[in-house]
């Protein structure tokens, strides 16, 4: 299976969300929604555990990041606004892999990926952890998958010259952290 590539400024901007299970993807996304405005890419992996009743095994974490890019990629050629934020970005594929499997085959494919997006918003886990029942870990798999992050992804984004701003605290502060790393967005009520 081939990785899509992303269509890079053709159609809508583009920013990635990363950020362990409930760091706030999805509040976050829903916020730039409103204020960039943006279409939004919902998380293949969510779709996954709830049609199969579990969470993806290793080979089929390929899969998933393919399915998420796809459907990136098909959101940019129906998204009439000039913004889409992919909740998450296809590489929090790879960083699960390479939590629960130790497998770090999946990130050179996250990271090609990544090369379409103007920033990766990296969300922060200082909010209070909510149960999901099927969807999460718990909150050490959370601190386990945001260390992931910490020591290997966000390293290598950066390395590939990826612009990853962390963003942390309440929605709307980490709204206003995005907003500003885009000079032509609007400004982010706070």
């Amino acid at each position: 299976m081939t990785l899509p590539q992303p269509v890079g400024h053709a159609g809508p901007r583009r920013i990635g969300l990363i950020g362990a299970e409930c760091s706030g993807k999805t509040a976050l996304a829903e916020a730039l929604a409103v204020h960039l405005p943006a279409c939004v890419v919902a998380e293949e992996l969510r779709d996954f555990v709830a049609a199969h009743g579990r969470a993806p095994h290793q080979d089929e974490q390929l899969g998933i990041l393919t399915q998420q890019a796809a459907r990136e990629d098909a959101a940019a050629e129906s998204c009439t606004l000039p913004w889409l934020v992919g909740d998450p970005a296809p590489v929090m594929t790879a960083a699960y892999s390479i939590d629960y499997f130790d497998d770090h085959s999946l990130l050179a494919a996250g990271i090609r990926h990544a090369r379409g997006y103007e920033l990766m918003a990296w969300c922060g886990v200082d909010i209070p952890w909510l149960p999901d029942p099927g969807q999460r870990d718990g909150v050490e798999r959370r601190s386990s998958t945001h260390g992931v992050l910490t020591t290997i992804v966000v390293p290598a984004l950066r390395a590939a010259g990826i612009t990853v701003v962390e963003v942390d605290g309440p929605v709307h502060r980490r709204s206003a952290e995005v907003m500003a790393w885009l000079p032509e967005a609007p400004e982010a009520a706070t």
